[in-house]
């Protein structure tokens, strides 16, 4: 015979549990950056840089920003300067304002880092185009890098995973 009593601890069982249950972090807008870029095991090295470099907090705020988010393989690949550079250094992979890709390309293929350089599309396909980062005013040099994965969507701005550590020569 079920109760009044047995009723409502059932209820309020059932509502412990649905408090914990957990929500799983997609790119689909409705996560900060910071979550999103942690479920990318590929650019987990990244995530950890911009933790050490509390850039974390600014990430997780309101934005919007969009981070050119380098895979493990091309972070490890970047020199020292960068990997160590803190803050200053990885500033040349974030822009201020939610740039996808169509967003990007109306921009005549350009993006302004927060530290000051252009990034700027050279070429690839309308999917993975090809990056290449240019000091203010000159021509791109240095390292080029494809977009592999664009448009990861969070709720202050978009993440492009990048193969590759986009500074000017």
């Amino acid at each position: 015979m079920i109760t009044r009593r047995s009723l409502f601890a059932a209820g309020g069982g059932a509502m412990v549990l649905a408090g914990c249950e957990t929500v799983q972090v997609t790119a689909d807008g409705r996560f900060p950056i910071m979550a999103v870029l942690g479920t990318q095991s590929d650019c987990s090295d990244f995530h950890a840089a911009l933790r050490r470099a509390g850039l974390d907090e600014l990430l997780n705020g309101p934005g919007p920003f969009t981070v050119l988010a380098p895979t493990n393989q091309a972070w490890a690949a970047a020199a020292p300067a960068i990997r160590d550079g803190g803050a200053p250094a990885l500033r040349n992979l974030i822009a201020a304002g939610r740039l996808r890709l169509p967003d990007i390309t109306a921009r005549d293929g350009r993006i302004r880092m927060l530290s000051g350089i252009d990034v700027r599309i050279v070429g690839g396909t309308p999917t993975e185009p090809r990056i290449q980062a240019a000091a203010a005013g000159r021509a791109p040099s240095g390292t080029s890098a494809s977009i592999i994965r664009p448009n990861l969507l969070c709720s202050n701005g978009v993440i492009h995973v990048v193969q590759g550590v986009l500074v000017p020569a």
